[in-house]
């Protein structure tokens, strides 16, 4: 417990209050069981409590590492669920967030239907009922603000604020117009329909001729470059320079071994750093960055397995 509120005042200290909220709405978004940034804090401490005593005893007892080292291994363990965890909720944002704006299409053609002719709360009723995915379910929430006391102005600009998405803002924006000015709004919602799936389909396209180069680049870092030094490095290993220590020029056999461990260094670094690059250029293709700490892991470890393997065909 102590430990938690000594977290808490550092988070309140290095982040903004603002922050702060935006990532409890994150957490409201995905539905998680740590609904506050305490909660957050508490899980993350507890399993990075459990992590950083297995690395130490890991360290200590199977490495044989000394206790200095071994505390501090253990330490840099203790921060990594944190880390995860937060790198999870994002991404789980993230997605829920594109999967509501796939559907908003689909929204805006069926609300423009029965939109006028009804009143706003059971347009708001109506969509909670439809299959919308996550979208009834936020209406559905807010449909439950609404009947607890909340204005249909503030439970329709939680949806806004939580989602962070400029698309489902436009469409909330469309529904509190019609409310407050009392006009006729379904050729709107029919306009906003198209144009968001005019944006959809040049989105799906730009995809389709991104998914080559994808796929190239995924290629290319974990597979094709990686086996290509790895035989490269195998083949020279493999051959035999004894001869050329008799002749009178050139570098001496010691030498020579350094200047051939060093160059496989080298090739090791190169792999890892093209690994990371193409990691990161892959994020940005997603539109999202943090998409490279999924990347990164399995394109390096790849990467690595096939450099060391081709240096023993």
């Amino acid at each position: 417990m102590q430990a938690t509120l000594l977290f808490q005042k550092i988070t309140e200290t290095f982040f903004s209050k603002e922050n702060i909220n935006r990532f409890e709405d994150k957490l409201w978004v995905n539905e998680s069981k740590d609904t506050t940034i305490t909660s957050f804090l508490e899980k993350s401490i507890f399993l990075g409590t459990i992590l950083m005593i297995l690395a130490m005893l890991f360290c200590f007892f199977y490495l044989n590492l000394d206790p200095q080292k071994s505390i501090l291994l253990g330490i840099c363990c203790f921060f990594v669920p944190l880390g995860v965890n937060y790198i999870i909720v994002d991404l789980i944002f993230e997605k829920r967030k594109r999967e509501k704006e796939n559907m908003l299409a689909d929204l805006l053609l069926q609300a423009s239907i029965f939109c006028d002719e009804s009143s706003l709360l059971e347009t708001i009723n109506k969509i909670a009922e439809q299959d919308f995915g996550l979208i009834s379910r936020d209406f559905k929430k807010a449909f439950l603000e609404i009947n607890k006391g909340a204005s249909i102005e503030e439970a329709l600009t939680r949806i806004k604020e939580t989602n962070n998405s400029s698309s489902y803002s436009r469409v909330i924006d469309l529904f509190l117009q019609g409310y407050k000015s009392g006009n006729d709004i379904s050729s709107t919602l029919k306009e906003t329909a198209e144009d968001i799936l005019e944006s959809q389909a040049i989105i799906k396209e730009r995809q389709a001729v991104m998914l080559v180069t994808k796929y190239t680049l995924i290629f290319s870092s974990a597979f094709i470059v990686p086996g290509i030094l790895g035989l490269i490095i195998g083949l020279v290993s493999s051959l035999n320079f004894s001869g050329i220590s008799s002749i009178s020029f050139g570098m001496s056999p010691d030498e020579r071994e350094n200047l051939f461990l060093m160059s496989k260094l080298g090739a090791t670094i190169y792999v890892i750093e093209y690994a990371l690059l193409s990691s990161y250029f892959l994020a940005l293709q997603d539109s999202n960055k943090k998409q490279v700490f999924i990347y990164a892991p399995l394109v390096g470890v790849c990467a690595i397995v096939v450099f060391f393997v081709a240096q023993l065909i």
